[in-house]
């Protein structure tokens, strides 16, 4: 297929095209194709010869750590890429990726993308950024392999209840994400989200009541971010976002769009009951040159206390 500009125009928010000039997709990407799963159905299965990298341009594809079974270790969104790995490992898959939802990706030939890092330092640089962040799952699904053989379970890094990371994910890759902030010297923004009086949506409502209103806003986080953003359920009613290549402004508008779509959203039960809406309180903390996760996740609790203290449903920051 030809490259239309709606799809180069959407290339240019994928992690693995940042900074790459339209001239160098038109080049290199011109023989990329279009395909289609449906939910459920399978991309990549271990061990089976892969040689494509698949750009996800709408629906969600979910990473199984052993069997289909088996645990989901990571979730890939809208303008996310997967089959990086393969790259690495004599083209073939090393774990299972299976639609979440209906999904439409774009996929590319392992020979056009090694020749685009050849006429293109962004690429390559985008490539090893992007490995860094694959090969500590790769290594995880390994482990995890061992544990599971030995008798042990493995590690979940996926929230059951909302689909979104869990508290351990988020510790392992913030802390990576603003590792690769002090290197290349790039912006962004850590958004702590939590539930407004919480415990008594839930002691109105009833533990499912409540359940079902952490789903709304998870799913309500998810639609809202962009491609290279990331977000994990840090605790009970607290939410984590992290805002790649943002400042602390551009996050004051993110938070407000989250904020605004979150106090619109339905919350509807299983069961088909319509529940009261709710609000949130945000607090926005910009990364600093030497800041650890945990300073950043400190002034970030700060602001969200200041949030809650003029009154609730706003955004503060620190």
């Amino acid at each position: 297929m030809s490259l239309t500009p709606e799809t180069v125009s959407l290339l240019k928010d994928v992690p693995l095209f940042f900074g790459i000039s339209d001239e160098l997709h038109f080049r290199h990407l011109d023989d990329a194709s279009r395909i289609f799963l449906s939910a459920g159905q399978t991309l990549l299965s271990p061990g089976e010869t892969n040689e494509n990298i698949y750009i996800i341009l709408s629906g969600r594809l979910k990473q199984h750590s052993g069997g289909l079974g088996d645990s989901v270790v990571a979730l890939f969104g809208t303008g996310e890429s997967v089959g990086e790995m393969s790259i690495l490992d004599d083209s073939r898959s090393t774990s299972y990726l299976v639609a979440d939802t209906d999904c439409e990706l774009l996929s590319i030939s392992h020979a056009s993308l090694w020749a685009l890092i050849n006429d293109s330092h962004h690429a390559a640089r985008n490539m090893l950024n992007i490995l860094a962040l694959r090969i500590p799952i790769s290594e995880r699904n390994v482990h995890d392999d061992i544990e599971s053989r030995q008798g042990y379970a493995g590690l979940n890094h996926v929230d059951e209840l909302t689909g979104l990371y869990n508290n351990h994910w988020m510790l392992q890759m913030f802390g990576r994400q603003i590792h690769r902030c002090s290197i290349d010297k790039s912006t962004a923004t850590l958004m702590m989200v939590s539930i407004d009086e919480f415990k008594h949506y839930n002691q109105r409502h009833g533990r499912l009541g409540g359940d079902q209103a952490l789903r709304s806003v998870a799913q309500t986080i998810l639609s809202c971010l962009r491609p290279n953003d990331q977000a994990a359920r840090y605790h009970g009613k607290l939410f984590a976002v992290f805002l790649t290549r943002t400042t602390l402004a551009e996050g004051h508008r993110a938070a407000e769009r989250l904020r605004t779509a979150i106090s619109q959203t339905h919350i509807v039960t299983p069961s088909g009951d319509a529940l009261p809406q709710i609000t949130t309180s945000i607090g926005l903390a910009e990364v600093q040159p030497t800041d650890s996760l945990d300073m950043l996740i400190s002034r970030a609790e700060a602001a969200l206390q200041l949030a809650r203290l003029a009154g609730r449903n706003c955004i503060s920051s620190s």
